[in-house]
């Protein structure tokens, strides 16, 4: 079956960077995207996606548990001799690899193998049959490809010791040859040596081993039970001072890669003949990309009790009390006036305390048992929903007829439960502590790790950030899935009677009189009314105003007055309204009743059986309103339907900031501050949560309207076909205009709500993710040693150029800003200038420019490369070019926080 990705690539392809920040269901991209949504194939599997979700579940895990216990029990793994192990292990390797081979084989088996250090430092083992899975001998291979670092790494991870013998037989070699490969390195790239390392060369090849061995007992690396990681960096910097710096470090100075192998003997004369380099510093610290790799797995542990996971649990409890704030505020004074009204007005027989603790505790109660009895309901209905997406999700997207239109439905119905209910919160959640991760990296980035627990650290935080922005990008598929849902049935609403549309605008509407024509739309729409909305007639091209995203848009020839909205709410009397509220009242009271009767009943089951078996509960589920109930009610009713309009209004004004690119503020005690951008988000949601579910009905709606519509058409075609009267002539004047303005008004509120803040929180999360990956890239640069020049030629030399060559003018005089054309002139001889030439002239297409982007190593090149990028996205000649500018940066940026 044909796929289709999501709307967005976040949740689709996993990549390092967030997505373009441009809205995929904009008006302006409305009709591109629909055409690339119907040729794209989904990269990811939804049933792969509910899969995931549904592993973390405790009764699956329950589950899954069991079931490998007795699979284990009744069909265990094979034993096998540790000999013919060691020995296939070992086929196609040297016999120093044995060693390795052991070791792996330990840490992976725990006890089942027994090691021992032999009279010559050998690692021995006592023969005999073990028991090894396939999923051990995978994890065993993986790791005889590590290096002895790394291995003994896992060891960490895994809180065991290393094997007796480790350090000798493992260890010390790889030290050795590391030591040796990067003395090679050195010498292609011609570095000058400092004193400390002559001298320390000098006594490394009178006795390599006794020189890494004090080295090692300096570092507090007696044995293989002091061998840490803290313990392991000292070591390496007394390897690096003494000795030679590792190869990763001279690349990360130098910018060179290693020569393979296969270069040419220009390319190596070209090495032998370039300039020396500066006599290197004694260097405190250098994190190597295996001391790195070991620091990311540690930091994303998926292990439950962990410092991160507790404090994400925190952080959520505070955010969801912080989000019902109003709620909360309500509960409280619904306790309280019930304690007070009771108090006053006793039952018979109770004292005034007993009422009040009564009161207490049965309200809490009340609240208690309908609050888990709901979200009990809730997560059945989400692990429901999860299936039910996995079994509507796999049809043919680009099939657009009647025949899946069930499948539709009910995905979309299943997604918009799980995002209101779910997803929403999730991804607040998850922006929430990139933003404060981001925040702290940021800042750790500002200063300068001088120790070695400084820069450990900081690889720490900027690890968890990469997890930080997968969270975000995994909690946002649903989200994509809906967007993508939305697209189609959109694709499935404008399609179905398109043609028929414009047929009929051609042959009744086209040559009519525009001002005949303007009235007769006039008295159509009077009584059209489409979800509480009606056509605006006021001002002059409200006609083509309303039309202009119908399939009949292209035959207006007046001017678009796009300015003012197509559609406006209902006029309504004050009678409508007020019988509309009371509506709702009487409604809530019922069900209030009926809920504290169920609850009360169910209280007093209980004490009615062990009293008397017999006696039956009379009237269990009838309302049974009090006085205290009633008054506390009815006071709150009003209170929190007043609190929750105003509550709206002050959202919809903050939305409306966020549109408009203003940062709101909120109050504190200490006074008003800015609004953070969790903040910002958190408004979004809960405006979102408010406008799906209308959104999602009204979608619904307009598919029946459409499929009523197309009934209407056909049946005029048919009569007139009878009747004689060409295509459509058996259908009135007034009953065209009220088909043509229907399909419209549909068309154009579901461009408004889509639109709306639904479309504003997916593009608001990215680009708020995207601009904190900006920063952080940016204060990394800003902050490194590693760049030797900007570029080539910098701002003030240009600038000072252009103004003694009277070119002045071409700079921004406000920013100084070098245009990016004058920028590229200073830097087309480079690397970085050269892939933009060719990009430009089409030599290369925009996947092979993010790949050649992607192997740049040179911070200096990535440096010109974005200060390119930043300066063309300004300008007003590469707006048609933007969203491949933006890919380019997002890598530039990937590149620079994941390697500088």
């Amino acid at each position: 079956m044909p796929r289709l990705p999501p709307v967005n690539p976040v949740s689709g392809h996993y990549s390092n960077n967030l997505p373009g920040t441009s809205s995929p269901l904009s008006r302006h991209e409305a009709d591109k995207h629909a055409t690339d949504i119907l040729k794209k194939k989904s990269t990811t599997s939804t049933s792969q996606e509910v899969d995931r979700i549904e592993e973390k579940y405790w009764h699956h895990r329950l589950i899954s548990f069991c079931k490998n216990k007795i699979n284990r029990l009744i069909h265990p793994p094979p034993s096998i001799k540790i000999r013919d192990l060691v020995d296939d292990l070992t086929e196609n390797s040297p016999k120093k690899d044995v060693q390795k081979v052991l070791s792996a084989l330990k840490l992976h088996t725990g006890r089942a193998i027994k090691l021992h250090q032999s009279a010559d430092g050998k690692l021995g083992f006592t023969d005999g049959k073990v028991p090894v899975s396939t999923k051990t001998m995978e994890a065993v291979a993986n790791s005889i490809k590590r290096n002895g670092v790394e291995m003994a790494y896992e060891y960490l991870r895994k809180g065991e010791n290393l094997p007796a013998g480790y350090l000798q037989q493992i260890l010390i070699p790889h030290i050795h040859k590391a030591i040796l490969q990067a003395i090679r390195y050195e010498n292609n790239s011609k570095t000058t040596l400092s004193h400390e390392q002559i001298e320390g060369r000098k006594e490394y090849r009178v006795n390599p081993e006794k020189y890494i061995n004090d080295l090692l007992e300096k570092a507090d690396i007696k044995d293989e039970k002091h061998f840490t990681f803290e313990r392991i960096l000292e070591f390496k910097k007394s390897i690096r001072n003494s000795i030679v710096k590792s190869v990763d470090e001279q690349k990360f100075s130098t910018h060179l890669k290693t020569p393979s192998h296969d270069k040419t003997i220009k390319q190596n004369q070209d090495l032998i003949d370039s300039p020396k380099l500066a006599i290197p510093e004694k260097t405190e610290h250098f994190i190597e990309k295996e001391d790195t790799r070991h620091i990311q797995k540690l930091s994303s542990g998926t292990s439950f009790f962990t410092k991160i996971h507790i404090n994400d649990i925190g952080n959520r409890v505070k955010r969801t009390f912080l989000r019902n704030k109003r709620t909360h505020l309500f509960f409280m004074g619904g306790i309280i006036a019930s304690i007070v009204i009771t108090a006053i007005f006793p039952p018979a027989g109770i004292s005034m305390g007993i009422a009040l603790a009564l009161s207490v505790i049965l309200e809490a109660g009340y609240e208690l048992f309908w609050a888990s009895g709901s979200n009990l309901w809730r997560r059945v209905r989400l692990i429901k929903g999860l299936r039910q997406i996995k079994k509507y999700d796999d049809f043919d997207y680009t099939n657009l007829g009647p025949e899946t239109d069930h499948k539709r439905k009910k995905l979309i119905q299943n997604l918009l439960y799980r995002c209101k209910h779910k997803t929403f919160s999730q991804i607040y959640n998850a922006y929430a502590e990139l933003e404060k991760q981001a925040d702290k990296l940021k800042n750790l980035a500002e200063k300068n790790q001088k120790t070695l627990s400084a820069s450990i650290a900081f690889q720490k935080e900027k690890a968890l950030y990469h997890e930080r922005r997968k969270k975000l990008k995994s909690n946002l598929y649903f989200f994509d899935k809906l967007i993508e849902q939305i697209t189609i049935n959109r694709i499935v609403i404008e399609q179905r009677n398109q043609k028929d549309l414009e047929l009929l605008w051609n042959e009744r509407f086209t040559e009519m009189n525009p001002i005949t024509r303007d009235v007769l739309f006039k008295k159509a729409s009077k009584n059209l009314i489409v979800q509480g909305h009606q056509v605006r007639t006021s001002g002059k091209n409200w006609l083509s105003n309303i039309l202009q995203h119908s399939p009949i848009r292209k035959f207006n020839t007046t001017e678009d007055d796009s300015q003012n909205p197509a559609l406006e709410k209902a006029k309504t009397s004050k009678l409508f309204t007020s019988s509309g509220t009371l509506k709702t009242l009487i409604q809530a009271t019922f069900l209030r009743s009926t809920k504290k009767t169920i609850f009360n009943n169910f209280i007093s089951i209980g004490k009615v059986l062990r009293r008397n078996p017999i006696i039956m509960i009379h009237n269990p589920i009838a309302p049974k309103p009090d006085l205290t109930g009633t008054l506390v009610f009815f006071s709150f009713f009003f209170l929190e339907m007043a609190t929750g309009n105003s509550n709206t209004k002050i959202n919809q004004a903050r939305v409306n900031e966020i549109k408009n690119k203003k940062k709101g503020h909120t109050w504190q005690l200490t006074g008003n501050r800015k609004r953070t951008g969790r903040e910002e988000v958190a408004t979004l949601r809960s405006q979102t949560k408010q406008e799906i579910e209308p959104m999602i009905n009204h979608l619904l709606e307009s598919a029946k309207s459409m499929e009523e519509t197309g009934r209407i058409l056909d049946d005029a075609k048919k009569r007139s076909k009878m009747l004689g009267k060409g295509l459509f002539g058996a259908m009135s004047d007034k009953n065209a205009a009220i088909t043509l303005l229907k399909h419209a008004a549909w068309k154009n509120l579901l461009d408004k709500e889509i639109n709306g803040t639904f479309s504003l929180f997916h593009n608001h999360i990215q680009e708020k993710a995207s601009a904190w990956n900006n920063q952080i890239a940016r204060t990394l640069i800003a902050n490194s040693k590693q760049a030797t020049t900007v570029s080539s030629v910098s701002d003030d030399q240009i600038y000072n150029r252009l103004a003694h060559s009277g070119q002045k003018g071409e700079i921004n005089e406000a920013t100084q800003q070098i245009p990016s054309e004058v920028f590229l002139v200073s830097i087309r001889n480079r690397v970085s200038g050269e892939l933009i030439q060719r990009f430009r002239r089409g030599e290369i297409s925009e996947n092979k420019a993010i790949q050649e982007i992607g192997s740049l190593k040179n911070l200096d090149e990535l440096l010109a490369l974005q200060y390119w990028v930043d300066t063309a996205l300004r300008e007003e000649n590469y707006q048609q070019h933007k969203d491949a500018l933006k890919k380019f940066q997002k890598t530039i940026n990937s590149i620079i926080i994941n390697n500088h």
